[in-house]
């Protein structure tokens, strides 16, 4: 169990590392799924639990100075918790929602607190041209976010799997029931909420298009992409065919016609 629950530990910290090595998508739910089911010895209930929570996470996107709930640890503790129990996406939904919840407020206090502190300390280390200082501020940084999340994760995990499995066989059908519809609704609304961003009259039709297809036609979401393919491809041959409208640079119309 300890030796589950460092590792556990170790998958946050990889997934938490995606801000401080670059975005490689390393916080993605469905890859971190997977690495807990590699931990847990059920890599393919985790794959599968990784993509149910990464719709789920799907419309979570910082906007602003706003902080979402954190993917990442909801993620990586959903999955090894409804793993270790023998729960379903239920479970997963049940602890890894409270529990991004709950990690934010302490997002909120490195991005409020502890990081604007070290930043300060940065720009004195840019005052004297110190680079070196610098590199160390931010390495130290960037290891000290990632290893809070990582041992709050170990310890959840270590000491919270007897609470949990209490927790989850004391849940009502009803609720399980409610929790496995929300489960259905949430990829709809993150969809919602990623198209609300995006939608304009010049996409309007194709994502129109795309909705005829399956709900009237019953294709299948490869075929969607497939006709996409296609639909892309006609526009690009018959743009080669379009006129070219261009107006010669500095060119200017003859307003003196009396």
């Amino acid at each position: 169990m300890f030796i589950q629950a460092l590792l556990v530990g170790l998958i946050v910290f990889i997934g938490k590392a995606d801000y401080f090595v670059g975005t490689a998508m390393l916080e993605r739910p469905i890859v971190l799924g997977a690495l807990v089911g590699a931990v847990l010895g059920n890599i393919s209930l985790g794959v599968q639990l990784g993509f149910q929570l990464e719709l789920a996470f799907m419309g979570m996107q910082a906007i602003g100075a706003s902080v979402p709930p954190d993917m990442v640890v909801g993620s990586v503790l959903g999955t090894a918790f409804a793993i270790s129990t023998g729960g379903g996406i239920d479970t997963a939904l049940t602890i890894a929602m409270p529990a991004a919840i709950l990690s934010s407020f302490i997002v909120n206090l490195f991005y409020g607190v502890i990081t604007p502190l070290m930043a300060h300390s940065a720009d004195r280390y840019a005052e004297q041209a110190n680079d070196k200082g610098i590199e160390r501020v931010f390495l130290a940084n960037g290891f000290l976010f990632d290893g809070t999340f990582a041992i709050i994760s170990f310890i959840a995990f270590m000491f919270g799997g007897n609470a949990v499995s209490s927790l989850v066989a004391s849940i009502p059908t009803w609720l399980t029931n409610g929790i496995s519809i929300a489960a259905g609704i949430l990829p709809a609304l993150g969809f919602a909420q990623l198209i609300s961003m995006i939608l304009s009259k010049d996409v309007t039709v194709y994502l129109l298009l795309g909705f005829l297809l399956t709900a009237y036609l019953n294709v299948p979401t490869i075929g969607v992409v497939c006709f996409s393919i296609v639909v892309v491809g006609i526009l690009l041959m018959v743009k080669e065919y379009l006129p070219v409208k261009a107006i010669a640079e500095g060119e200017n119309k003859d307003d003196n016609e009396f």
